[in-house]
């Protein structure tokens, strides 16, 4: 399978200036988005660009995580460059002037290389200057002489003393009072000779597509990929169902956590084959719990232990291991979709059932307290103690994750659904 190019670029290398070749290109990056790629081993990705103040950045181990996978993944130019000097000894490669300056230490802060943008859609307009390519001008404008040390040291006191999302032209010419004339030849420059995370983003990607990809990487070992549960939870959170689905894997389970009527039993089945397998024990829940070290079970009218209508039938240690399972090390109960929550359905089956009861990506959410209301009718719940319950018979964390997850769905239409004759349904 041939191997795949990706460029996560916006505002530092607008879409006239990039080269047509072998990279396809993405947005800025954004938390999650490798994940959400399905990345294969050999796969090549560059990172130019990337958001960080209106959503989550990408995180470091996002980036391990690929490269564990035998991903090749570099970085150039903006928050790419930084994140490249960062996990430069991971496997993580540098390119261009602005990461060889970040991986001296001289460049540490994100806001060096920020800039406010217009998004994607407008082009990704750049709308204020960067720090870094401001520094850069200037030292450029001294080795030729057009400027004095004295004026290029107030220029950079000007334009440091500006916000990133305020340092736009009009807004350095404002500033530079006397040193006006000088200032407009610092926009000048730029103007005419390209600043330099343009420049390092352009021979980025020039030298990446001059070079044949090279084979999946030597994975990393495991204590260089850092795996923890957040990294597990990202990677189930933004993983298609399948292949080019438009529907995530985490979602299409919450689907069915949320609306499966028999899914408590699903749960459970879950629990006991997973807990079995790691207690070596394929006993009964009681001996399961025992061989894990817990104490006998509590009387039944524990809070723990009580039922619902869900689980009248089963025992006192099946719903208190149903409850409080969790996965090591010990803070997630689900990392992916498996066998028993899919149980007698497929895969296409359970992408158009979940399809059809997603929200429209344009509608607003329902709010928090319409979700609890309804998740309530639909378990058949009653007091605030027997809607937990539910939730975590159901493997949800607790009954605030259940109502974050419900936020994706149309409430309406499933309403509608429930209070349907039977026979209309």
């Amino acid at each position: 399978m041939t191997p795949r190019r990706i460029a996560f670029v916006g505002p530092t290398l607008p879409e006239p200036l990039r080269p047509a070749g072998p990279f396809t290109y993405r947005p800025p990056v954004r938390h999650g988005d490798l994940f959400d790629l399905c990345l294969r081993p050999g796969d090549q990705v560059l990172i130019v660009d990337g958001v960080y103040q209106h959503f989550a950045p990408i995180r470091h181990k996002e980036i391990l995580a690929q490269l564990a996978r035998g991903v090749h993944i570099a970085g150039t130019a903006s928050l790419g460059a930084l994140r490249a000097a960062e996990l430069d000894g991971f496997g993580m490669q540098g390119l261009g002037q602005v990461y060889a300056q970040a991986r001296a230490g001289r460049l540490t802060a994100d806001a060096d290389v920020a800039v406010l943008h217009a998004d994607d859609s407008a082009g990704a307009r750049r709308l204020t200057e960067a720090m870094v390519c401001v520094r850069h001008a200037l030292a450029e404008l001294l080795q030729a002489r057009t400027l004095d040390p004295g004026q290029a040291a107030r220029l950079e006191h000007t334009a440091a003393a500006l916000h990133f999302t305020e340092r736009s032209a009009p807004a350095l010419l404002r500033a530079a009072g006397p040193d006006r004339d000088a200032m407009h030849l610092l926009l000048d420059h730029l103007r005419e000779h390209g600043d330099i995370k343009t420049r390092d983003a352009r021979h980025a990607l020039d030298t990446l597509a001059a070079r044949p990809v090279p084979p999946p990487a030597d994975a990393p070992g495991p204590a260089a990929t850092w795996p923890s549960s957040y990294a597990r939870q990202w990677d189930f959170e933004h993983r298609p169902l399948q292949p080019g689905s438009a529907v995530g894997a985490r979602l299409a389970l919450a689907c069915l956590q949320l609306f499966a009527a028999d899914f408590p039993e699903r749960h459970r089945a879950y629990t006991l084959r997973l807990a079995a397998a790691t207690t070596g024990c394929t006993g009964s829940a009681g001996q399961i719990l025992g061989a894990a070290g817990f104490a006998p079970a509590p009387r039944s009218d524990a809070q723990l232990a009580r039922p619902t209508r869900a689980t009248a039938g089963w025992s006192v240690d099946e719903r208190l291991l149903a409850r409080t399972f969790r996965l090591p090390p010990g803070r997630l109960v689900y990392q992916d979709l498996p066998p028993e929550a899919v149980a007698g359905t497929t895969l296409d089956e359970l992408q158009d059932h979940c399809r059809r009861l997603l929200l429209a990506p344009t509608a607003p959410a329902a709010p928090t307290a319409h979700r609890h209301t309804l998740l309530r009718e639909v378990w058949q719940a009653g007091a605030d103690h027997e809607y937990r319950l539910c939730a975590l018979e159901r493997g949800f964390r607790d009954t605030a994750e259940a109502a974050r997850l419900a936020g994706a769905f149309d409430l309406t239409l499933i309403t509608r659904l429930l209070r349907a004759p039977a026979a209309a349904r």
